[in-house]
């Protein structure tokens, strides 16, 4: 069994850069959330796909250095638990 997550869709999303911080609001719970990185950029990758933690972290590998040694796989799961606790990605079981 694995997890798929899906980001909140688009329309729902306002971003705003704010110095080493991403300010998001989320339109349906009228929240703005402050999120480090790598939060944001697993937001971005992520389109509007069901992605696994490691189907994200090989998309962030294409994009950004990361480097060699970090799990990155355990980082981004590790962050998608949090964004799924704000409400910005939703999680199914596969």
């Amino acid at each position: 069994m694995s997890l798929k997550f899906q980001a909140a869709p688009k329309d729902e999303l306002v971003w705003h850069g704010l110095d080493s911080m991403t300010l998001l609001f989320h339109r349906p719970s009228g929240i703005t959330h402050m999120l480090a990185e790598p939060a944001p950029a697993i937001l971005e990758v992520m389109d509007n796909d069901w992605l696994t933690a490691a189907a994200i972290a090989q998309r962030l590998s294409r994009q950004f250095e990361i480097e060699p040694g970090a799990n990155a796989e355990n980082v981004v799961s590790a962050r998608l638990n949090e964004l799924f606790d704000l409400g910005l990605v939703a999680r199914v079981s596969h």
